[in-house]
């Protein structure tokens, strides 16, 4: 027998999926629909406010007003609600509004990736790969011993892609592809584009 939990259970796998969906289901009747383009995106049928769902959080863009309260409101009214105010963190990610638009910045986790990975004293460099370099397939007895170290740079890469950092985007995919089983050439091309980061992270 295997028996079907009622209610989610937090820190379980599953247990995000659920908090997702049963927000969804409290905001549907309230003209809020998930987006085409992301399930934990719901965007109100005035196309003016948006919702975004991770965990348990929830961050609301749009006009401050009736319908901002309101939707905090519904909220409440099935999940103990925090309203922490305008965001300024997110992911790692901080945000700063001005008149102007709003910045994006991930310097505090630019600045924790060398500490992270042995790199305090690297000096910064340009570009971010080598243009006269080209990577190749290798070789057994050329493969790297420490694959995880290859990959955990690769990962802190791509955080910064995906984030605030499309300019770094061709650089880590070309070298991702090598990311089962690098070279000690593959190795080091990683190392250039955080020192590029370094130089470039403001």
């Amino acid at each position: 027998m295997v028996p079907k939990s009622k209610r989610c259970i937090y820190r379980l796998k599953q247990s995000p999926r659920g908090w997702c969906y049963q927000s969804i289901e409290n905001l549907g009747p309230f003209a809020f629909v998930t987006t085409a383009w992301d399930p934990c995106v719901l965007a109100h049928e005035s196309g003016n406010h948006f919702l975004t769902i991770y965990v348990n959080d929830i961050t609301f863009f749009g006009a401050t007003g009736n319908l901002r309260e309101q939707t905090i409101d519904v909220l409440k009214t099935e999940f103990k609600v925090i309203d922490i105010g305008e965001l300024n963190w997110l992911l790692a990610i901080q945000r700063t509004f001005t008149k102007v638009g709003i910045t994006q910045s991930q310097l505090t986790f630019i600045n924790k990736i060398p500490n992270h990975l042995s790199m305090q004293d690297w000096k910064p460099v340009s570009p971010p790969i080598d243009p006269n370099h080209w990577f190749r397939a290798i070789e057994v007895d050329e493969q790297c011993t420490d694959t995880t170290a290859y990959q955990q740079i690769i990962r802190s890469e791509m955080y910064l892609l995906t984030g605030t950092r499309p300019d770094l985007a061709y650089s880590i995919t070309h070298r991702s592809q090598f990311h089962a089983s690098p070279s000690i050439t593959h190795h080091t091309a990683p190392n250039q584009v955080l020192r590029y980061v370094q130089g470039t992270k403001d």
